[in-house]
């Protein structure tokens, strides 16, 4: 039976020394300051903004947020990053995904300077990443591996599977694996034997954005399970949101897995918070 992977209580835990750490660099006369530019329609968009603004609140970090109305362009967002870009009052930046259909999001997020970049998106900082030289580095990713550091403090010559190849997760995450000396095998829609493949991973970390697409007979026995997932679904005429991994088979296989929610969730939020500490600190 695995072993349950708390993100929730790990990201509180990582999200209090975020907030020790705000407290010392206010003394110094640093205000950090986020702005966060949701363009969306989406409810959920507006959920995630929320509980963004909500963990800003606690860590002590200023949170501004502007949104557009359904009229809007994407020159509209362009020039709000462009006045956000040269406020000095502004660290961070975020462009909450998922936009509308007629804008583009590479081209947008590429408007954002990379100094302030916080989800390490932008062409420049992923380059920096794939490169080995210091950059800013994608929230989730970075979320999956505090997990996965908790599990396995060294990962080292471990196989993990990476199911996705997004520019967002997949990619940079199997570059931070490969950087902590891991096998890394990519998986994606048009792979061949993916349940094979799967089974021979120590780590098997999904975001493929299949609801319950991983099945048991993915995971080899004691196997850490990382569900980074995360799928609307209608199940006895209510709506609920469920992960990649079909979580009740695989728990008793798993060595390890993170639930969905309260998994690799919060510790994306966490390192959005850890990313605009770094940015008005560092640069």
């Amino acid at each position: 039976m695995a072993e349950i992977i708390d993100g929730q209580r790990i990201a509180g835990e990582f999200c209090d020394h975020i907030r020790d750490k705000v407290q010392e660099i206010k003394k110094a006369g640093i205000e950090p300051c986020i702005a966060l530019v949701n363009a969306s329609q989406d409810p959920s968009s507006e959920i995630y903004v929320s509980r963004k603004m909500k963990m800003a609140k606690y860590v002590g970090i200023t949170s501004l947020v502007h949104r557009f109305n359904s009229d809007a362009t994407g020159n509209d967002v362009a020039d709000l990053i462009g006045k956000l870009n040269d406020d000095d009052r502004i660290h961070a930046i975020l462009l909450q995904s998922p936009l509308p259909q007629n804008f583009v999001f590479r081209e947008l997020v590429n408007l954002i300077r990379p100094d302030k970049d916080v989800d390490g998106l932008t062409t420049l900082n992923q380059g920096r990443l794939f490169s080995g030289e210091p950059g800013i580095i994608p929230c989730t990713p970075m979320g999956v591996m505090h997990l996965l550091n908790i599990v396995h403090p060294q990962l080292a010559g471990m196989h993990a599977v990476v199911l996705g190849r997004s520019s967002i997760v997949g990619r940079p995450l199997a570059q931070l694996l490969l950087n902590a000396d891991c096998t890394v095998t990519m998986l994606h829609s048009r792979s061949k034997n993916m349940a094979e493949i799967c089974r021979s991973a120590d780590v098997l970390v999904s975001a493929i954005g299949r609801p319950r697409f991983v099945l048991k007979n993915f995971i080899r026995p004691g196997a850490t399970v990382i569900d980074v997932g995360v799928n609307k679904i209608e199940e006895n005429g209510a709506r609920k949101i469920v992960g990649d991994v079909d979580f009740d088979g695989v728990f008793g296989i798993a060595g390890a897995i993170t639930p969905v929610p309260k998994g690799v969730g919060p510790m994306t939020v966490a390192y959005l918070m850890h990313n605009t500490l770094k940015l008005a600190y560092c640069y």
